[in-house]
């Protein structure tokens, strides 16, 4: 967001006061102190004359507006040192300037906001001071958390899993994006709220002047201490700016790319967009710990089952396992790693919904009854919401179908206005509902309402007894919908949706199934406490095991051991597969050897068929750590290395994955990979093994 006022136009003429004020120092002491008295007020009692003006008989030196003599305006002035005489000259050379710019100015709100910065300095040239905005403007930092504490909190927390040389190049990733924050312009109110007309105007706007007062202007108005955007500011500024620096961020990054060595070539292939993607979703989650917030578990109901035999083999009492839930469910006894106690993405949602800061209402119009006025402008504030957020759908296709008497719409309600919802019609005797739209103000996304009212919908429908949804959705939508358990393959009878259903050309059918055993609200924390528990069992199970084995030496040898003969093993209640499982694994051999095979023939296979010579690529076993080929994958199926199909789709990825890590995506390896990867997801698929 680029700003085109005069503060942004007049850049130049700001950084000329360098030069403005050293001329002025070179200046006789008399017109120094004229110059100074020409923004003083006169202290003469009763006197309420705001400048010295000097009068058509200069040598008299008085004041032609009140007549009393200039000592009268510059009489604390004479009392200052020459440095500090110096300080207020500067002043004054700093107001000329933001004079001239305030005239120019035709934005409103900028137009006030520097003329509030113009009686800052001169009350502070009246009073022989220095210029403080910390009374209008608020003392910085505005929030608990700053920008630079929370994405430093956020790289160390979310990827500590990574290796060191990984977490090196993620910090310097953060510097660079904190570097961009504190460069970036805001746009003036005016354009903001014109591009962003469901945002909050008046948060921005105090934002917009704070980053005026602190960071902006200071720039050139030297007598104003200046602040870094990272250093002050927290979730509230990065809300409103985040998307427009991802975009210059990620478009700086592709300016410069041919332009950056090889190696951070690679770091910012392989690491840029999931960090981008995460820190997003950590923005719109005000829950999120990186925000300084420690979210406490909620209390959960007595468990009375019996664990005693559950993946525990049968050495876990029920007791031992109630022990573990319930120092599960002690904030001040909690066991695992921090990871654990992230929040889900629908949490905070989950979190203002308890709060009272959302709900959720399921609303439509009605040919027959009375409509209450307030779901009517719900009604008409839902059909603004799609088409801002469905620019391709028809304005009066949207209003049509969100005031027909046979949709229905749930409504995310804030402040008493509509943020998003989603329109459906339920068809009960085919056993299936059609969503029809969904979406979210722009402004209020990434904050994880939309999986929240989705999961609404869903134990709406459940309390109704319809347990199928169908929704067409672009190619834009599919990857959202899979997030929320739909998927292309549709197993409701095609004699029942077909000639009830909406079709969209260019759309892709979908299809969610409900589990009418599951509160959808509760469902990710229901997950997250089962990764507590089990994460708990895991712990308090190493903390019985003290006993440390002797070290194989077999493999010194160069011989090989039985699994069952390493030390230890059968302790943890390890058993050999059953002759059933020798022949599963046998049989799936033959079907990876097989589709190894088609692979190998294909026409795009040829920069795969064995392993990367140094001589055409020197520095290849310098990016990559783990390389992998075809060959290579032919020799681990000859030893029968390949037990499930995980191990066996994980090498064949890992050989695409360094092909497009290590090559660019015009070259013609890299679209071979694209090519060879897509035929090797069919061929699992038709052999029924695929398991992304």
């Amino acid at each position: 967001m680029s700003e085109s006022s005069s503060v942004e136009k007049g850049k130049g003429l700001l950084q000329a006061t360098l030069s403005n004020k050293a001329a002025f120092r070179n200046i006789s002491q008399s017109k120094q102190l004229e110059r100074i008295a020409s923004y003083s007020p006169c202290k003469n009692s009763g006197c309420n004359c705001c400048f010295w003006k000097n009068g058509s008989s200069a040598p008299s030196r008085d004041c032609s507006n009140c007549g009393h003599a200039i000592q009268y305006h510059i009489e604390k002035v004479l009392t200052l040192s020459v440095p500090q005489r110096e300080s207020i000259l500067d002043l004054t050379v700093e107001i000329d300037l933001l004079y001239t710019l305030y005239h120019k100015e035709t934005d409103s709100v900028l137009k006030h906001a520097l003329f509030i910065l113009l009686k800052i300095l001169r009350k502070a040239v009246s009073q022989c001071t220095e210029p403080n905005v910390e009374p209008t403007f608020g003392k910085p930092p505005f929030e608990t958390v700053t920008i630079s504490k929370a994405i430093t909190s956020f790289i160390n927390n979310n990827f500590k899993h990574y290796t060191p040389e990984d977490q090196k190049k993620l910090s310097d990733i953060g510097k660079y994006l904190l570097y961009l924050i504190n460069k970036f312009s805001l746009q003036s109110p005016a354009v903001f709220s014109e591009k962003n007309p469901a945002a909050k105007t008046n948060a921005y706007k105090t934002i917009y002047f704070r980053w005026l007062a602190f960071c902006h202007v200071p720039l050139s108005v030297q007598s104003l201490q200046h602040h870094e955007v990272s250093q002050i500011f927290g979730r509230t500024f990065l809300k409103f700016t985040f998307p427009f620096i991802r975009k210059q961020f990620t478009s700086k990054i592709e300016l410069v790319f041919d332009k950056i060595a090889p190696d951070r070539q690679q770091m910012f292939r392989a690491l840029l967009p999931e960090l981008l993607d995460s820190l997003e979703a950590e923005i719109g989650n005000e829950a999120s710990p990186i925000w300084g917030n420690t979210p406490s578990p909620r209390p959960m109901a007595v468990v009375e089952e019996d664990y005693s035999s559950v993946g525990t083999q049968q050495v876990m009492s029920s007791h031992t396992v109630a022990q573990v839930i319930e120092t599960i469910l002690e904030p001040s006894r909690q066991v695992g790693p921090p990871g654990l106690q992230n929040s889900a993405r629908d949490e905070g949602a989950r979190h203002e919904e308890e709060q009272g800061i959302i709900r959720v209402e399921v609303i439509q119009n009605s040919l027959h009854t009375e409509v209450p006025k307030q779901h009517l402008l719900w009604l008409v504030g839902m059909q603004n919401v799609y088409v801002l957020q469905l620019p391709r759908m028809p304005k009066e296709y949207i209003a049509r179908l969100v005031f027909d008497s046979k949709h229905k719409v749930l409504c995310l309600i804030k402040n008493n206005a509509v943020i998003g919802g989603i329109c459906f019609r339920q068809f009960p005797s085919q056993g299936f509902t059609e969503i029809v739209f969904h979406a979210v103000s722009s402004n209020e996304q990434v904050k994880g309402y939309g999986t929240h009212i989705m999961n609404h919908l869903k134990d709406y429908h459940i309390q109704c007894g319809i347990t199928n949804f169908l929704t067409f959705a672009d190619e834009f939508a599919i990857g959202y919908f899979k997030k929320q358990g739909f998927t292309k393959n549709i197993t409701l009878e095609s004699h029942k949706y077909h000639g009830y259903i909406k079709d969209y050309e260019g759309a892709t059918l979908m299809q969610c199934a409900l589990n009418p055993k599951i509160c959808y609200k509760e469902l990710s924390r229901v997950i997250k406490r089962q990764k507590e528990i089990v994460q708990g069992l895991v712990e308090w199970r190493q903390s019985k095991t003290s006993k440390v084995y002797p070290g194989i030496t077999s493999f010194k040898k160069g011989g090989r051991i039985a699994i069952e003969d390493i030390p230890g093993v059968l302790e943890t209640g390890w058993t050999p597969r059953t002759e059933k499982e020798e022949e599963n694994s046998s049989i799936n051999n033959k079907y990876f050897t097989t589709i190894w095979a088609k692979l190998k023939g294909h026409s795009s296979a040829w920069p795969f068929l064995e392993p990367v010579k140094p001589e055409i690529a020197p520095d290849y076993y310098q990016h990559i750590k783990y390389p992998c080929d075809l060959q290579t994958i032919g020799e681990k199926l000859g030893q029968g290395y390949y037990k499930t199909r995980k191990m066996f789709i994980a090498d064949i990825n890992r050989m695409i994955n360094n092909c497009k890590l290590y090559n660019d995506a015009s070259t013609e390896y890299y679209k071979c990979a694209s090519v060879l990867q897509k035929f090797f997801i069919n061929e699992m698929k038709e052999a029924n093994l695929y398991d992304p």
